[in-house]
């Protein structure tokens, strides 16, 4: 099949799972396992200060600002600020999190062009 379409409008956005955030986020898969494509999207909502765990990618991972303010941070202490628009590009293997800014929500397009996460600590480090 040359194309596909995906209606988001149709897709459920789903609480966060507990054990990979940090305070309430919401997440709305666009593509991933079960549509059998090299790549996953997902928009992700995150509530003032919510965030991800400690993570890598086993590829380049981009986020994509929608609204808000959000913050990429490294282990190194690097901190990114990601505004509606801007892009930032993680490298594979780069332990990370992001999520909201402390001062109000945010939202990001998260393309893995990669399939896979592993997912490591919750420590804001």
């Amino acid at each position: 099949m040359p194309m596909k379409h995906i209606s988001g409008a149709s897709l459920p956005h789903k609480p966060a799972d507990p054990k990979n955030f940090v305070l309430p986020a919401t997440m709305q898969r666009l593509l991933g396992r079960e549509d059998d494509e090299s790549v996953r999207l997902y928009r992700v909502s995150f509530e003032s200060g919510a965030r991800t765990n400690w993570h890598t990618h086993n590829d380049t991972q981009l986020l994509f600002g929608l609204s808000g303010r959000c913050i990429v941070m490294d282990r190194a202490g690097d901190e990114l600020v990601l505004d509606p628009g801007d892009v930032v590009v993680i490298e594979a293997g780069l332990e990370h999190w992001h999520g909201a800014a402390s001062d109000g929500p945010g939202a990001h397009l998260a393309i893995n062009v990669g399939t896979e996460t592993s997912w490591l600590d919750s420590s804001a480090g």
